[in-house]
């Protein structure tokens, strides 16, 4: 299918417009960073949104895009990946029900306490919170969400923070799945009270137009010459070429979860 670039430039304006209104009359109370460097219309676009979402607003807090936020003046703003995990699976000494444990210890000790937003669903995030122990609560800043029902999630989490006498309003909750601005807002006003909130907008920022943006996904597939799997809280979002080594991986999550439940 062909498209129009300028006709799409053209709708994603008038929708930043929009935005932009909505922003600054009270529409939208929340902060957020924009994420839209994978799915974004193109270069030149993603530039536009960024410069306008900095200098004519005072929402957006950073970008994941270290060279725009460079150009304007924003925090460079993002987590470690679903892909940095997923390495871990490939690493012969490391048990597969484990690998959120070396990843989050790794990546701490690497950048000393910056950087410091853990990611739940790589292997599910109940396995995860196996592994954010009180060492890792107090380590990490807060986590972020990408699959599954975020206000289940959001429950889950504070829960999580609770049982180690942590308040949540200490740490942050960072929203970045398949978010538009409105979704966003509800679960500001849900969680705000409780939590310190914010989110990665990326599509609907870097790429709202009057057509479907495509689903661009980036994940590991092999590491060290074995398979490795993203395996997600939504099951649609699991991936993996080796259905053999998906269903072994799923059943070491399953044992150690009964195990030490």
């Amino acid at each position: 299918m062909k498209y129009d670039y300028e006709t799409l430039k053209k709708s994603a304006e008038e929708k930043l417009d929009a935005k932009i209104k909505a922003l600054n009359d009270g529409t939208y109370t929340f902060r957020f960073a924009e994420f839209g460097c994978r799915r974004r219309l193109s270069r030149e676009w993603e530039d536009v949104v960024v410069r306008r979402l900095a200098q004519e607003t005072d929402k957006c807090v950073g970008t994941s895009n270290v060279y725009l936020a460079m150009k304007y003046n924003l925090t460079p703003i993002g987590t470690y990946a679903h892909e940095y995990v997923q390495m871990y699976q490939g690493i012969d000494r490391i048990p597969l029900a484990y690998t959120n444990h070396y990843a989050m210890r790794d990546w701490y000790d690497e950048y000393d306490g910056d950087n410091g937003t853990a990611l739940t669903d790589t292997i599910t995030t109940d396995l995860f919170l196996m592994d954010f122990n009180r060492a890792m609560v107090n380590n990490y800043t807060g986590v972020r969400h990408d699959s599954g029902d975020p206000y289940e999630w959001g429950e889950k989490i504070i829960k999580h923070y609770e049982s180690y006498g942590v308040d949540p309003k200490t740490k942050l909750l960072l929203f970045s799945d398949s978010l538009d601005f409105d979704r966003a807002q509800k679960l500001y006003d849900h969680f705000k009270d409780r939590t310190k909130v914010s989110f990665g907008i990326g599509t609907f920022c870097s790429n709202d137009t009057c057509e479907k943006a495509l689903n661009i996904v980036i994940k590991l597939q092999y590491v060290n010459g074995r398979p490795v799997a993203k395996l997600s809280d939504n099951p649609e979002k699991s991936m993996c070429r080796d259905p053999q080594y998906l269903d072994y991986l799923k059943r070491s999550v399953e044992f150690r979860l009964q195990r030490e439940r």
